[in-house]
C-alpha cells in the first residue's frame, strides 16, 4: 500500500466510529477455570484438580458484537439467553464493553449456553457443554423479528454471527427479509449454515475453509491445494450462497475473495500457531462489516478485515482488536502514536483492561546497551512501556544546538524494533509534563542519575500517586560519552591522513628539473 492509501485507511478507520452495526446471534459463555494436578482421587482413579483461578468470555455472537465495539462501532446486540447466572455474566461483559444490550431478550425456559474449559498447565483436560440449542418458539420468534426491525431503522448494516444454536431460525429468515425488501441495508453472513440465507442474498458471507467444504460437498484437499480447489469452485459458491461476495477464510493461508466477474483476489497472511486463530473469524467478519458499512470497495475492506485478523491473532487468549491498533497497524511505524487522541484512547482502552502502565522518557540519540537494559528493566515493571522520546527541538534546548545526532523519525525508527517497548510518543516541551498528565502512568522510570526528589517530574508523580522507580545505570557509557568518542577518532584519524608537504617541494628547481 502506498503512504497516501495509508493515510486515508487512517481516516477511513477513525469514522468506524459514526458507524451503527447490529449483530444477531447466538450467545455462549466460555468459562475458563485454571488450576494445577498434584495427585490421583481415592475414590476413583482420575486426577484431583486444584482450582486457582476463573476466568468468563464472551463467545459466539457476542465475541463478534465485542469486535465491532473494539473497532469503534456504535453495536446493538440482539439474541435471546436465558433468565440465569450465563446470561447475566454475558450482558455484564458485554456492557462493560459498551455494547448495546437492552434489546436481548430473555426466557425462562431457556438456559443460557455455556462452555467450561477445566486447565491444567496450559492444557484443556475437560470441557463441560451446557444450555439450550433447540431453535426459539414461534412466540420467540416473532418477538425477535419485532426488535430486529426496531433495530433495522436505526442501523448502517447488519451481521448475522449464526452458530446455528437455535437463535436465528429458518422463520425468522424468511418474515425478515419480507419486511426489509423495500430498504435494504448491508447484510453480512457468518454461519455454520450458509445456504439458509440465500433467499436474502447477502451483501459478503464468510465461509472458512470447512463451512466451505460442507456447501459444496467437497472432500478435504492438502493445505497447498486449497486455493486452487476454492478458484475451480467460484460458480458453486455463489449459487449455493445467493451472495454479492464470498470472502473464504484459510487460516494460515490467508483470504480468498470472491467478486462476480473478478479474477479471486488473493490476502496473504503470516502464518501462525492454529491455537492462537481462536476468535479471529470473528474479528474478521466485525472489521469486513465496517468496510462494507463504509461502502468501501470489497478488496479493500478484506485487506483491512484480514490486518484485524492478524494483530488478533498475535496476542494470547481471546482478544478483539482495537480502533487504535488498527489504525497503528497501518502506520509506517505501528507502535508511534503521533497525536493526543490516540494516545488517550490507547491508555484508557489499557486501563480498562487493568493493565499496569510504567512509563519513561529520553532523548535517546545514539541507543548503546545502557538504554537497553534500562529498558528492558523498565518493561519488566508492569505490562506495558510507554516511552516519551524528546523532539529535534526540545533535544537542541536540553542538550545544545549540535544535537540531536538522529532526527526523531529515525530515533523513533530504531526504538521501535526493541521488543521492550509497547509505544511511543513524542513531545516537544523539555520536560514531559504534559505527557505524564495524558498517560497518568503506575510506574515512573528514570536511570540513577537521578533520586526519587531530584527528578523535575517528581510534584506532579506524588500528585498522581505514581510509583517512581530508579534502576541502575551501566557505567562509563552515555550518549555524550559515545560521541566524544567518535569525535577523538574523528580527528586522530585526520591527523594520519594529513599529507605533509615539505616546504620547498614547489620551488622552480623541483618543478623544472
Amino acid at each position: 500500500m502506498t503512504y497516501r492509501m495509508k493515510k486515508d485507511l487512517n481516516q477511513i478507520i477513525d469514522n468506524f466510529k459514526k458507524l451503527r452495526i447490529l449483530v444477531i446471534g447466538d450467545a455462549i459463555l466460555d468459562t475458563y477455570e485454571y488450576g494445577t494436578i498434584e495427585k490421583i482421587c481415592r475414590e476413583a482413579p482420575v486426577p484431583v484438580f486444584n482450582l486457582t483461578g476463573q476466568k468468563y468470555c464472551c463467545g459466539g455472537a457476542a465475541n463478534t458484537a465485542l469486535n465491532l465495539s473494539a473497532l469503534g462501532a456504535e453495536t446493538f446486540y440482539l439474541t435471546v439467553l436465558g433468565q440465569d447466572s450465563h446470561a447475566r455474566e454475558i450482558i455484564k461483559i458485554l456492557q462493560k464493553n459498551n455494547v448495546h444490550t437492552d434489546y436481548i431478550i430473555k426466557e425462562k425456559t431457556r438456559k443460557t449456553i455455556a462452555k467450561k474449559r477445566v486447565t491444567a498447565s496450559s492444557n484443556i483436560i475437560l470441557r463441560i457443554d451446557e444450555g439450550t440449542i433447540k431453535d426459539i418458539g414461534k412466540t420467540l420468534e416473532k418477538e425477535l423479528l419485532k426488535k430486529f426491525l426496531a433495530l433495522y431503522k436505526q442501523v448502517d448494516a447488519v451481521l448475522f454471527s449464526d452458530y446455528n444454536l437455535g437463535v436465528i431460525t429458518d422463520g425468522f429468515i424468511k418474515a425478515m427479509d419480507i419486511f426489509t425488501l423495500d430498504s435494504r441495508k448491508p447484510f453480512v453472513v457468518d454461519s455454520k449454515n450458509l445456504a439458509r440465507f440465500k433467499d436474502i442474498n447477502p451483501t459478503v458471507v464468510k465461509p472458512n475453509y470447512p463451512e466451505t467444504l460442507q456447501l459444496l460437498k467437497l472432500p478435504k484437499v492438502a493445505k497447498d491445494q486449497r486455493v486452487e480447489q476454492i478458484s475451480k469452485n467460484v460458480k458453486a459458491i455463489f449459487e449455493k450462497t445467493g451472495a454479492e461476495n464470498v470472502a473464504v477464510t484459510l487460516d494460515i493461508d490467508g483470504v480468498v475473495l470472491l467478486q462476480p466477474g473478478k479474477k479471486p483476489y488473493r490476502i496473504i497472511c503470516d502464518p501462525q500457531d492454529s491455537k492462537k486463530t481462536i476468535g479471529a473469524g470473528d474479528t474478521f467478519v466485525s472489521a469486513l462489516t465496517l468496510g462494507v458499512a463504509s461502502k468501501l470497495k470489497m478488496e479493500i475492506a478484506a485487506e483491512i478485515a484480514a490486518a484485524a485478523a492478524a494483530i488478533v491473532v498475535q496476542k494470547e487468549g481471546t482478544e478483539g482488536c482495537t480502533n487504535q491498533q488498527l489504525k497503528s497497524h497501518f502506520n509506517a511505524i505501528p507502535k508511534y502514536i503521533s497525536n493526543g487522541e490516540d494516545l488517550l484512547n490507547t491508555v484508557a482502552e489499557l486501563k480498562k483492561k487493568g493493565k499496569k502502565i510504567v512509563f519513561t522518557n529520553g532523548c535517546f540519540d545514539l541507543i548503546h546497551k545502557g538504554h537497553i537494559a534500562l529498558l528492558k528493566k523498565a518493561r519488566e515493571a508492569g505490562d506495558v512501556l510507554i516511552v516519551g522520546v524528546n523532539s529535534d527541538e526540545s533535544v537542541r534546548k536540553v542538550k545544545g544546538h549540535d544535537r540531536p545526532i538522529n532526527t526523531l523519525e529515525d530515533r523513533i525508527e530504531v526504538l521501535a524494533g526493541l521488543q521492550s517497548i509497547d509505544y511511543l510518543v513524542s513531545f516537544s516541551e523539555e520536560s514531559p509534563v504534559e505527557l505524564i498528565k495524558a498517560v497518568h502512568p503506575d510506574i515512573f522510570v528514570k536511570g540513577d542519575h537521578y533520586t526519587e526528589t531530584s527528578i523535575p517530574e517528581a510534584p506532579l508523580l506524588k500528585k498522581l500517586g505514581c510509583a517512581v522507580k530508579i534502576i541502575p545505570s551501566i557505567e562509563d557509557i552515555s550518549t555524550t560519552e559515545l560521541i566524544n568518542k567518535i569525535n577523538v577518532i574523528s580527528e586522530e584519524t585526520e591527523q594520519r591522513n594529513e599529507i605533509k608537504i615539505p616546504e620547498n617541494i614547489l620551488s622552480e628547481d623541483k618543478i623544472f628539473s
